[in-house]
């Protein structure tokens, strides 16, 4: 049992057009009985490109609605604390292998040679799919070797880029293997190494690609990945607790993850994020793995990379 905090919560099912940037990706406001507030009421889930976030609490402000008139809240909500479910492991061991078709190998190969993308895939237990034709898996394994998920991701072996036309190219392995109640609760990717490197400074970027070419490049930290945006929490970043942080924010994220990245200090040892990408990167969305992968192709990635580049200690 657990407290509820507002009487109105974001609709578990069912998606509006968003009033700011007209895509079918808008979420109500809806209160017990799933009767939303108002249609302008919601969130819209294109948190990179469009992030509208109205809430009940300004609806009621902007519209002079006093705490005496809105509706009241239920005092306490019966919840259940799903337990996560985990893999098997003979699934994983089944996908390490057909690297000569996977397309993300084959891009890390061109970058690292086979040799060292060898080492890269074998430490991040890269594996291969086919769900779509050359796909990879990223597994997520928590530091006492549990499998909470494997994501499924399409690329391209030339620009190592996603692919997202037609669609965008992204499932999960308990989706695909339709495994009954499934309770996905994710872990970050990489987290498996912790154990391993215990003093050294652990880098947080968000993607799967990012954090094992991040790797390649820069071999004498732990580089993991929170899978998105929106997962750099507190709950995800527990097993942090007592290490050196370093967050590598996508270009346009960095005023996002640095307030986010002031949750971690209460049990980080100390907490920094960079702004090289809102320094260096070409594009709104682009991350470090993709500044490394450009400066390297082009034959000048050195030390130069990071000038006039400035890493902040985060502070309450």
């Amino acid at each position: 049992m657990e407290l509820m905090e507002y009487r109105y919560q974001l609709a578990k099912k069912g998606k509006w057009i968003c009033p700011q940037c007209q895509h079918k990706t808008f979420v109500l406001y809806v209160d017990a009985d799933n009767q939303p507030l108002n249609e302008n009421v919601g969130k819209c889930d294109r948190a990179d490109n469009c992030a509208y976030h109205y809430t009940p609490h300004e609806y009621f402000s902007d519209n002079g609605i006093s705490d005496e008139q809105r509706p009241k809240r239920p005092t306490i909500k019966p919840t259940i604390q799903m337990q996560p479910s985990f893999i098997d492991a003979a699934i994983l061991k089944a996908t390490l292998k057909q690297y000569n078709e996977n397309r993300f190998a084959t891009y890390l190969h061109r970058l690292f040679g086979k040799e060292d993308a060898a080492i890269l895939i074998h430490d991040y237990f890269v594996g291969s799919s086919n769900h779509w034709s050359g796909s990879t898996v990223f597994w997520q394994i928590d530091r006492n070797g549990h499998i909470h998920a494997g994501k499924i991701m399409l690329y391209d072996p030339n620009t190592g880029k996603r692919v997202k036309q037609p669609f965008n190219h992204i499932s999960w392995v308990h989706t695909v293997l339709k495994l009954d109640n499934y309770s996905l609760v994710q872990c970050l990717f990489g987290e498996h190494l912790l154990r391993n490197r215990p003093g050294d400074t652990v880098v947080i970027v968000e993607s799967e690609k990012t954090a094992i070419i991040g790797a390649g490049f820069a071999t004498d930290a732990v580089w993991l990945a929170t899978g998105g945006c929106q997962n750099l929490s507190t709950k995800i970043c527990q097993p942090l607790a007592g290490r050196n942080v370093l967050l590598m924010p996508d270009n346009g994220k960095f005023e996002d993850w640095a307030k986010r990245g002031r949750d971690l200090m209460s049990f980080c040892k100390s907490v920094y994020i960079s702004d090289i990408m809102e320094q260096r990167a070409a594009q709104k969305g682009d991350d470090i793995g993709d500044l490394f992968t450009e400066y390297y192709l082009n034959g000048t990635l050195n030390q130069s990379v990071f000038d006039n580049t400035t890493v902040h200690r985060l502070r309450n």
